[in-house]
């Protein structure tokens, strides 16, 4: 029956199309052609209206022989069959990608662990409003569609995204689509502890739909400074004296070298808001750290100041900026510029806290050729030079999340026309990437998200901090998502002592601010010092902080960029196939039922014109 209905479908296009080609030359043909045509036209329709699949199949073969014989195309109406049929299929390309739905691959590992390297989406368009195609618009929008906890997509249009251009099919100028989850939405203002998110909405009520995804680590900076923007043209020296330092892409603090070679600094006000009382206020940025793991020496020669208890390793903790003793460095720009001050804190570890990291080890997605590991897609010839070295590990590709070490299986290769990148197989126990001892756990952690030397603990003006982050939950101290030291823990109880002595004893001129846990965020304080979410904005971050490119960098999201939401992953296969972690999405809304009856109406509109069309009486008088 299938096949059946099949070779009648075929049939009825040759017809459609040898009908059109005759109509088209007919007038030059002579009457010999013209009648070999036109019998060959009539039998094809007699039998396809009854319906005879053999018989049409056969009629069908004979035309198409008949028509390059005696109504050969000339090259112009080739290249013009060719130009119509691809500006055709260009247009309901571009149509069904913007306005209904489409394929997408994740090109990083900003999602991790919800969206991984190379996962195959397929997205809709149609979860928010009706796109405009190609264009930064809507024809219809609704803003109660877009649900917090949401994984979206969006363009870069008018954001601050360094190469976002791109084209549609090579012909199209637009702009690159970006996969993130969305957190806030107009009027929010959003907090951050614990490495949970907190937030009240526009009418000042607790934001509760954050407890649904708290399995996600949230940490409200990529770095302390942020983006440092110098206003000033540079002096002598590449010297820059005043500092505007941006926080979720938003002017939050600044620093001027004064006549007296001194440093001042300011609070920028935000529009309509009362301004914060310290720079490390914002956001709740006074609760986290960020964290690297030293060896004694290390720690001995960077901090001398700093009495060490007796550890395998010593966390080293920095952490609450401020102006309040701050001093010129060269950034990575080799930018001479004020700075912000920083306290510092020394935890030392023993093997069990050591264990402990190693089990919530988390990596980006790494390459080892002849014992020298890099970050997937970094020009390993440019670096060469920087490379960490991994000289047990085996080659392959790689990564780490939640402790456990996966090697991906068949890179590159195509799979029932699916490309594989992403099929993982978790390693045996033995495998060198397990090693707890110290020398590893420390390379992992340092590393294992640049992976580039210039990370390394080196130098104490060494001011490329690797994206670890530390911060206190429930009295406990967590790194990569859970507990390392727990409150119960001696070592911790004796830093939390230490660190309120330190305080007691710095001075005004250059104040210690101790690190340690503030306690879940009242409505006021999130209300004074978190980020408030504009009008017809929304605020962005990736599931995974410390690969993520997002809000806390480009600031925040224009309504008219967001497109559409992840519908669900179909490639590579397992656990994390089907519709990814997020709330619900109702089908029955606006823009669906719009799209999709449209498609709807356009197909069965097409298919009664085609079967009337097919019946009627062919026309020869052309």
């Amino acid at each position: 029956m299938i096949a059946k209905f099949l070779s009648l479908r075929k049939s009825k296009r040759t017809l459609r199309n040898i009908h059109k080609l005759y109509a088209r030359k007919s007038k030059s043909l002579d009457t010999y052609v013209k009648d070999s045509i036109e019998q060959y036209l009539k039998a094809l329709q007699s039998a396809i209206i009854k319906k005879d699949a053999t018989e049409a199949k056969q009629i069908s073969k004979d035309l198409e022989a008949a028509s390059l014989k005696l109504l050969p195309k000339s090259s112009f109406d080739k290249a013009r069959d060719f130009t119509t049929g691809i500006l055709f299929a260009l247009f309901v390309a571009v149509l069904i990608r913007t306005m209904w739905f489409e394929l997408y691959t994740i090109p990083s590992g900003s999602m991790r662990p919800t969206l991984k390297e190379e996962d195959y989406l397929v997205v809709s368009k149609t979860d928010y409003g009706i796109n405009v195609p190609l264009q930064e618009k809507h024809f219809y929008f609704d803003p109660s569609l877009v649900k917090r906890g949401s994984i979206v997509v969006f363009n870069g249009a008018n954001i601050d995204i360094a190469d976002a251009d791109t084209t549609y099919f090579y012909l199209f100028p637009g702009k690159k689509q970006f996969v993130k989850r969305l957190i806030g939405t107009p009027g929010d203002t959003i907090y951050f502890y614990g490495g949970q998110l907190y937030g009240v909405d526009a009418e000042g009520n607790e934001i509760t739909e954050f407890r649904d995804f708290q399995n996600l680590e949230h940490v409200p900076f990529i770095r302390f400074d942020g983006k440092a923007e110098t206003i000033t043209a540079p002096q002598k020296g590449n010297l820059f004296s005043s500092v505007i330092f941006h926080q979720m892409n938003q002017p939050i603090a600044k620093l001027n070298l004064t006549s007296l070679d001194t440093i001042a600094g300011e609070i920028i006000p935000q529009r309509g808001r009362s301004p914060i009382a310290n720079y490390s206020d914002f956001l709740g940025m006074k609760n986290y750290a960020m964290a690297r793991l030293l060896t004694e020496t290390q720690a001995r020669s960077l901090h001398p100041e700093i009495e060490l208890g007796k550890g395998i390793l010593y966390l080293e903790l920095t952490h609450h900026p401020t102006h309040i003793g701050a001093s010129l460095i060269q950034d990575e720009y080799r930018r001479i510029r004020p700075e912000f001050s920083l306290s510092t804190s020394l935890i030392p570890l023993q093997q069990s806290h050591i264990d402990k990291i190693a089990n919530q080890m988390v990596t980006c997605r790494f390459t080892v050729k002849n014992g020298i590991a890099a970050r997937l897609g970094m020009d390993t010839n440019k670096y060469k030079s920087y490379l960490p070295h991994l000289d047990d590990v085996p080659d392959g590709t790689y990564e780490i999340q939640d402790g456990k070490a996966y090697k991906l299986m068949f890179p590159q290769i195509p799979l029932l026309g699916v490309f594989t990148n992403g099929v993982t197989k978790e390693l045996s126990g033995d495998h060198p990437l397990y090693r707890h001892d110290p020398e590893r756990i420390q390379l992992l952690y340092n590393l294992g998200i640049e992976f580039l030397n210039q990370y390394l603990p080196s130098s104490k003006h060494n001011y490329l901090a690797p994206s670890r982050y530390a911060y206190f939950k429930n009295n406990d101290l967590y790194l990569m998502n859970g507990p390392i030291l727990t409150k119960e823990d001696p070592i911790l109880i004796e830093f939390n002592k230490n660190e309120l002595e330190k305080k007691y004893i710095s001075t005004t001129v250059r104040p210690y601010h101790p690190f340690a846990d503030n306690g879940v965020p009242s409505l006021e304080e999130i209300k004074k010092n978190g980020v408030q979410v504009p009008e017809k904005m929304y605020l962005v971050l990736g599931d995974n902080h410390a690969m993520s490119a997002d809000s806390r960098h480009f600031g925040f999201v224009p309504e008219n960029n967001l497109k559409g939401g992840v519908s669900f992953l179909f490639s590579p296969p397992g656990q994390r196939w089907g519709r990814a972690p997020q709330p619900e999405i109702s089908y029955t809304t606006l823009p669906n039922l719009t799209i999709w009856s449209t498609f709807i109406a356009i197909s069965i509109a097409s298919t009664v014109y085609y079967r009337r069309k097919v019946k009627k009486p062919l026309r020869f008088d052309s």
